[in-house]
């Protein structure tokens, strides 16, 4: 017993030196450590100094300066896991990084025992993360690069949220094959590539308009083992719909059910987006309904994207049913809500009930822009008043809101339509004196009256105008510079014959209303054979 005391006394004195001596080493190294750091703070400063008189000598200060910060910050928790690990039958069960990549063979085990950082190695790896997110917003992509293979090569915690960064900022740029080339390198380096990693990529697919590549990627996801979220399946959900394809975006919100992910109110707004395309009022109603049997809460958008499929499909009590719901459910519509409503006013030509709704809007405290300005204008045109439109262009002059091409285009055309060429060249006139230059739509509408009278000279001067700002001329514009040479007394045939030729050589599309116009001006035979030696049929 006795013996036994004294061994128990021994064991004790040697543990309570060697964790005094732990400490010791602790101290020491911390020290180190923090004259390390400051050292590199002296000098990050002494180098900015220098860097005013010798800008060339430190082109490469940032870059150096990060990277050693970036380590030593990594190197901290890293030297405090080692002072601070238990010694177990002579084996470290604290955490440890390999120093070379996993192989890919060897990929499928590991994932069944993800690594988990300690406090202070995730906060290594959220600084390594930042320090290359940052190089990317910067446009350094190879500098973040150098960042990732060197805290690789040191063997020091990398997580899939630093390769997240550079992925994102690439796919961004539009660079998806180099966000592929990460991905891939991320897996042969054994970092297991999580769900936002797909996301990214999936997101990327979608906004290039390439739902097949979104679903692709889905795919691997799937075969790689990552569980899909809701954010994924959204994503797909709104690939397919943003191109109207709702019984594909509808097919996936399916498969969303049936793998146990529940959709979010975003999956749904994507369906009643697709409706709204379509002008379905009765569909978008049904997803939204849907959405709240699912105990979820439409936003601003879910509502605004219900009045806006009503106002396609031209029912406007329908619209304003829904404006209502909104406020019901304490919800405040935004400009977009109130120009979505005043379209559903201006498809019907319903002047009066657009400037109803805007005058609501404006005393609702909300801020009007160009396009619920144009809107409105739109309406009032539509319904034959252009002395309202006009009222409603002073009152956005009066707003602050800044016109645009558009709202000149609007107002411009409507002037047209009525026949008023002094206020057409008056809106014209005023549109360039503010610094807004005119697009081809601008230079047609423009070009419509005096093509109706026959004033083939003024069209003329509004294509040289349109070609020294460097436009150049569409099928509407071909379409009423043809049909001014048709009105003209005398008709300008071999005019007609010369001016199509040339825009159609420059790849312009001839449709049938322009063949229709040149069958006027040049004579139907005629612009048979003129077709047929350009290599058009004339259907």
């Amino acid at each position: 017993m006795k013996g036994r005391m004294q061994t128990n006394k021994a064991l004790d004195t040697k543990k309570e030196s060697g964790m005094q001596t732990g400490g010791d080493d602790r101290v020491r190294v911390a020290m180190m450590l923090g004259v390390a750091t400051l050292v590199i703070m002296v000098a990050d400063v002494l180098l900015a100094q220098w860097e005013d008189g010798e800008a060339s000598a430190a082109v490469n200060r940032p870059f150096l300066v990060e990277t050693s910060v970036v380590i030593i910050t990594m190197l901290i928790p890293a030297g405090y896991m080692h002072l601070t690990k238990n010694i177990k039958g002579g084996k470290n069960v604290g955490l440890a990084f390999p120093r070379k990549a996993m192989p890919v063979e060897e990929l499928e085990g590991s994932r069944k025992t993800p690594v988990s950082f300690s406090a202070p190695a995730a906060g290594a790896s959220r600084a390594l993360t930042q320090a290359v997110s940052d190089a990317m917003k910067q446009g350094d992509q190879a500098r973040a690069e150098r960042l990732l293979r060197e805290a690789m090569r040191a063997g020091l915690p990398v997580d899939a949220m630093a390769f997240n960064a550079v992925i994102h900022s690439l796919v961004k740029n539009g660079s998806m094959a180099e966000g592929a080339r990460w991905l891939k390198e991320m897996r042969e380096n054994g970092i297991d590539p999580n769900t936002c990693s797909y996301n990214i990529l999936m997101d990327a697919a979608v906004k290039a308009d390439d739902a097949e590549a979104a679903e692709r990627w889905l795919d691997v996801m799937i075969q790689d083992g990552t569980v899909p979220n809701e954010v994924s399946y959204a994503t797909i959900i709104h690939g397919r719909a943003r191109r109207g394809e709702l019984e594909l975006a509808e097919r996936w919100l399916q498969k969303m059910l049936e793998s146990g992910v529940e959709p979010n109110i975003v999956s749904y707004n994507s369906l009643i987006y697709a409706c709204g395309r379509k002008g379905d009022a009765a569909g978008a109603e049904k997803w939204m309904l849907e959405a709240e049997g699912r105990g979820l809460a439409p936003r601003i958008t879910t509502y605004t994207a219900v009045v806006d499929a009503c106002a396609k499909a031209g029912d406007v009590s329908r619209a304003e049913c829904w404006m209502k719901k909104m406020k019901d459910a304490d919800i405040e519509p935004n400009v977009v809500s109130f120009s979505a409503m005043i379209d559903a006013c201006a498809r019907i030509g319903d002047g009066r009930r657009a400037q109803l709704w805007h005058q609501r809007m404006l005393d609702q405290g909300v801020h009007p822009n160009a396009h619920s300005f144009s809107t409105v204008m739109n309406a009032c045109a539509k319904s034959g008043d252009l002395d309202a439109a006009f009222k409603q262009f002073d009152k956005m002059e009066e707003c602050g809101v800044v016109a645009d091409v558009v709202v000149y285009s609007g107002l411009l055309d409507a002037c047209a339509k009525a026949g008023k060429l002094d206020l057409a060249m008056d809106i014209f006139n005023r549109m360039r004196s503010k610094g807004v230059m005119p697009n081809v739509v601008v230079y047609a509408s423009l070009a419509r009256p005096f093509a109706h009278k026959g004033d083939w000279q003024e069209v003329e001067r509004l294509a040289e105008q349109m070609h020294a700002a460097g436009l150049q001329v569409n099928e509407y514009f071909l379409y009423a510079q043809l049909l001014a040479y048709a009105n003209a007394k005398p008709r300008q045939a071999e005019r007609a014959e010369a001016a199509f030729c040339k825009v159609f050589a420059q790849g312009v599309e001839a449709n049938k209303f322009v063949v229709t116009a040149l069958g006027r001006a040049v004579g139907r035979g005629k612009s048979m054979q003129i077709l047929r030696e350009l290599g058009k049929s004339n259907r």
